[in-house]
């Protein structure tokens, strides 16, 4: 059979005639009980096209069934994670905040401690200062 017939479609009696003709140099009969083969062969091959076309659309359903659950899945998996991630950086950050918040707490006690202590040096003062101002000293 030539390049050429095989790319031929759809197979019919005529067609199935004319490549035998032409390749095998024989006149088929209209009614030769070879072309019953076509007929069969045609008959297979439709109900094969329908059971394919059938399946295609069973496959493209059930595929469609399993990418939407399988979107819901990773739906909920990423809002999970989202959640874990947002859960811990709102700990680190509170965390950071805590710290921060002890070192104020530790910088304002040293600041006290550095007022009081300024307070006493300015109350020595104004003693030595009154003391030199009264006793001459």
């Amino acid at each position: 059979m030539s390049e050429q017939t095989s790319k031929q479609a759809p197979l019919t009696i005529q067609s199935v005639r004319d490549i035998i003709t032409k390749e095998h140099d024989v006149l088929l009969d209209k009614n030769d009980p070879i072309l019953m083969a076509v007929t069969m062969h045609r008959a297979a091959l439709d109900e094969y096209d329908r059971l394919l076309k059938l399946h295609e659309q069973q496959l493209s359903e059930d595929m469609a069934s399993h990418v939407s659950v399988f979107a819901g899945e990773i739906r909920k998996s990423t809002n999970s994670l989202l959640s874990k991630a947002v859960k811990t950086n709102i700990d680190n950050c509170l965390s950071i905040i805590n710290a921060h918040q002890a070192q104020m707490e530790r910088f304002l006690c040293t600041l006290k401690s550095m007022a009081i202590l300024a307070g006493v040096f300015f109350v020595l003062s104004i003693a030595v200062s009154i003391s030199v101002i009264v006793w001459g000293v």
